[in-house]
């Protein structure tokens, strides 16, 4: 067994937890610091899934269990190179591993992406779902018609939530100040279009059938852009995508003049402009066609007018110092970044699957890092006793699992009858929160 080793999680999403457990699992001896720029663990995990899924997130009752280690640190509140600079981590551990996931939303790379009511996906799904960082990028929802561009579980997500009632979400986190604006939104109708056809749409089966059971809207689509049946080679894609075909056919034709709340699941669209002067007032969409597997624009346009759009089509990474990025991923070999520096997760491979998706990830990364240190780490090496004196010399106020924990229970004390929890948004108000319990 390689002997113990000084180890730094940047990041406790899934990928960073998957890779904490296996390293538990396989070189005990090791001491794990996870390090979060926020003051709450997880990542995606409560500021991604969507409010009102609630079942995905049980997934923290394993990441729980990996944190309650002895031999593991949560270290919140500590952002790399805001608050402690890669180098420094590098000289204080053995290993570093970057599972800071992808936090920068694609570009539509169109006229007008700059205009006021146009949102990324992370931006709008990190608002409502009450991120420290983004709980004021208030969306105005003045508004009578969305658009959703993107053909993805995060593209119905943004629809539905926009779309359900408040008595749907009774039951979920949604935060407060999104909720305020949500249920009073005099919103209408949402479209969710992507560039491909229905059969390429990446929306997984439940996902797609919650729109037949929204209470007060109606779901269309253009049928006759559906073929009868779907074939390939691959036995499960072949059965999902029949199965989302059966599901949309179970869903109204799309007609001329619809009266009452409404979403429209739209194919073989692109975005080409987004219209208006300082706001968003409409895009204008180019039909395409297949050919060869490729969606490909027919010249043949139309708009619909909207006052908001959501761009779902994708994340990558931004610019970190002393990180290679390459096309939106930190540019690695088999998840070796430099010697003693690693990635998991969507950092290393780009935003793709599922959260256990990140587990066989991570737990490949591991392997990889545990054969690359068989003669051990650096003696010389300070770890969380360095990471602690760095804090202290410049008073940055970590957060721990136990801080969390109060922080938790806080939440969940304050929550309704059926909601699960009522979400902190201010990092500020969780510290104080600990500062009055000590």
């Amino acid at each position: 067994m390689v002997a113990g080793l000084k180890i730094v999680i940047v990041g406790s999403g899934p990928a960073g937890m998957y890779a904490a457990g296996a390293i538990v699992k396989k070189n005990p001896e090791s001491s794990i610091d996870i390090v979060d720029k926020l003051a709450t663990p997880y990542g995606l995990v409560r500021a991604g899934v969507a409010p009102d899924h609630q079942t995905t997130k049980n997934v923290t009752r394993a990441y729980d269990k990996v944190m309650e280690n002895d031999n593991v640190r949560f270290v919140g509140n500590i952002g790399l190179g805001d608050d402690i600079p890669l180098d420094k981590l590098r000289e204080l551990y053995d290993v570093v591993i970057i599972a800071t996931g992808t936090p920068k939303d694609r570009s539509l790379g169109i006229p007008g992406e700059d205009k006021d009511g146009v949102f990324g996906a992370q931006t709008f799904v990190y608002w409502y779902n009450g991120h420290p960082e983004f709980w004021e990028a208030v969306p105005n929802l003045d508004i009578t018609t969305a658009v959703v561009i993107g053909n993805g579980n995060v593209a119905l997500d943004a629809a539905r939530i926009l779309m359900r009632t408040e008595e749907e979400m009774a039951g979920s986190d949604l935060a407060d100040h999104a909720a305020a604006e949500i249920f009073n939104s005099p919103l209408q109708s949402v479209h969710v279009v992507g560039r491909r056809a229905p059969e390429n749409a990446q929306f997984s089966s439940k996902e797609l059938s919650e729109f037949g059971d929204l209470t007060s809207a109606k779901t269309y689509t253009d049928k006759t852009n559906l073929p009868e049946k779907f074939f390939s080679d691959d036995k499960k894609e072949t059965k999902v995508v029949n199965t989302n075909l059966d599901l949309l056919r179970s869903f109204e034709q799309i007609a001329p003049s619809i009266k009452g709340r409404s979403v429209h699941l739209d194919f073989l669209a692109s975005p080409i402009e987004i219209m208006g002067e300082t706001a968003i007032t409409g895009v204008r969409f180019e039909r395409n066609e297949i050919v060869d597997g490729k969606a490909v624009g027919t010249g043949e346009t139309y708009d619909i007018e909207c006052q908001l759009l959501v761009s779902c089509i994708g994340y990558e990474m931004g610019i970190l110092e002393g990180l290679p990025v390459e096309k939106g991923i930190i540019k690695n070999d088999e998840g070796c970044v430099a010697d003693g520096l690693y990635v998991v997760g969507w950092a290393k491979r780009g935003p793709s699957g599922t959260i256990g998706t990140n587990r066989i990830d991570s737990q490949n990364v591991v392997n990889r890092i545990l054969e690359d240190f068989e003669n051990g780490g650096n003696p010389d090496k300070t770890g969380p006793a360095g990471l602690d004196k760095w804090c202290q010399e410049r008073e940055i106020r970590g957060v721990s699992f136990d801080d969390w924990k109060k922080i938790d229970a806080a939440e969940v004390d304050r929550a309704g009858e059926e909601s699960p929890r009522r979400k902190f948004v201010r990092t500020r108000d969780m510290l104080s929160l600990l500062k009055e319990g000590s």
